[in-house]
């Protein structure tokens, strides 16, 4: 977690360097140039322009579009924003907030507090995942390999489903019972 933070700091005082070299000279930016400062592609900066969250400056007589520094501000936003997880859906009625003079706080601590809890919650299941895995490579060591038969496909997997069901005995494939009699057989 602190590592987390401290990259994120880092990321943050790097782009905010980025940004105040160029006010030194505030030359307008081509879509290129806003990419490489930005830490993004081209077409990053192109889907972004797409879907309205950037919005170029002005326009060259040959139609290239030009960015101010206040967009590459905008750019850097919308990357953290991404970073602690807001979609780029939720990015954009954030910035329209801001637009209107509207204070979007209140919409940014309820999207980040539910987005919180679901992430807590696809915690406890991958965590209950891991366990099932590894309860189920601890099982599997201990039966054969076993080619399929009737209406199975999978030996290791239907011993599991098995002993979920506590009923191994009973529900273990006789080829897989018969294989481990055997191989436990001396020679």
């Amino acid at each position: 977690m602190f590592d987390t933070q401290v990259y994120g700091l880092r990321t943050v005082l790097r782009e905010h360097a980025m940004t105040a070299d160029l006010r030194k000279s505030d030359p307008p930016m081509t879509v290129r140039r806003l990419a490489h400062l930005g830490g993004v592609t081209v077409h990053v900066v192109r889907n972004y322009l797409r879907r309205g969250l950037l919005r170029a400056a002005s326009h060259t007589e040959a139609g290239y579009q030009l960015f101010s520094t206040a967009e590459l501000h905008r750019l850097h936003f919308i990357r953290t924003a991404q970073r602690l997880g807001f979609t780029l859906a939720e990015i954009e009625e954030i910035l329209r907030r801001s637009r209107q003079r509207k204070s979007p706080c209140p919409l940014v601590r309820d999207i980040m507090t539910r987005r919180l809890k679901e992430t807590r919650d696809q915690l406890e299941h991958l965590l209950a995942l891991q366990m099932r895995m590894a309860t189920a490579v601890a099982h599997w060591t201990h039966l054969p390999d076993a080619v399929p038969t009737g209406n199975d496909v999978c030996a290791l997997i239907e011993a599991i489903a098995a002993s979920e069901a506590a009923a191994v005995p009973q529900t273990t494939p006789r080829r897989l019972l018969g294989r481990r009699a055997s191989s436990e057989k001396p020679s």
